[in-house]
């Protein structure tokens, strides 16, 4: 019983410190989405406000389908990584209900991902999801001129990609690791496939990025030989990645046979290090 309640009391106090490192104050925009596999959203969100101490407030601006648009005072409460955001007043509006229904809506910070994610309190019970990003809140009842970003944003949410200011911080502390091969040989083994995984990942996230993949091998064999085995093994790569979706063209092939060693090829130990590929973002 003792050692729960210690890790029970290490969990919020991991919760408390990660939190309090987010900051959550600021601009965040996003959609209402269905599950079905449609690229288009009902409704858009624009919410500006301020989080202090468990309390937030600020405004939101709500375009549906019809180019109806709803300015609207929020108020509400954070704990942890939970918010409630409750309409309190409608500053604005082009709907033509008499007397439109203000609804609360509950959101959790997806810590992995980065996105608020959460519903609102009515009959529909539809997923909303929202992004951080700087823009300048526009508080005027004319609809926004392009939502180009919403079909884009919206399949890379379904592909598993973090949100825009999250890709950014994983880019940042992201470090490669070799893949190493069994002796005279160039299959993938299963053990790397996360890691390269997350390597696809990073690409994709970010449209400007290429990688490139150079296969190395020991000493063994002719220098001819071992030329085309490194060849070989980047293929093997990136068979690998364009097999899960990563276009060709975001991949560069090098290859470098038994020419560039990390280790002494004198040892067995340091042969395995040097059968590998290496990778670097360009």
């Amino acid at each position: 019983m003792k050692i729960i309640l210690i890790q029970l009391c290490l969990s919020v106090l991991c919760v408390q410190a990660i939190n309090a490192q987010l900051k959550f104050s600021g601009t965040w925009k996003g959609f209402e989405i269905s599950d079905s596999a449609s690229t288009e959203s009902n409704e858009v969100y624009f919410i500006d406000f301020i989080a202090i101490n468990g309390l937030l407030e600020g405004n939101m601006r709500i375009e549906n389908q019809h180019k109806e648009v709803q300015i609207i005072q929020i108020k509400g409460t954070k704990r942890y990584l939970d918010f409630q955001i409750d309409e309190k007043r409608i500053l604005q509006t082009t709907s033509k209900q008499n007397h439109p229904t203000l609804n609360p809506y509950y959101f959790k910070y997806n810590l992995e991902r980065g996105y608020l994610e959460g519903y609102k309190n009515d009959s529909s019970n539809k997923k909303i999801i929202l992004f951080k990003s700087k823009f300048d809140f526009n508080s005027k009842l004319k609809p926004s001129k392009s939502k180009n970003w919403v079909s884009t944003i919206l399949s890379e949410y379904r592909n598993g990609l973090s949100s825009p200011e999250k890709r950014l911080e994983e880019l940042k502390n992201f470090s490669f690791e070799p893949i190493y091969f069994d002796y005279d040989k160039s299959n993938v083994k299963e053990e790397y496939h996360d890691q390269l995984k997350e390597i696809k990942k990073i690409i994709l996230s970010h449209s400007d990025l290429r990688i490139l993949v150079i296969g190395h091998t020991d000493s063994d064999g002719s220098n001819k030989y071992n030329e085309s085995l490194s060849k070989k093994r980047a293929e093997s790569i990136i068979r690998f990645f364009t097999t899960r979706g990563l276009r060709r063209d975001r991949i560069v092939i090098d290859f470098k046979g038994e020419t560039v060693p990390i280790q002494s090829n004198e040892t067995s130990k340091g042969k395995s290090m040097n059968r590998r590929v290496d990778f670097r973002f360009i």
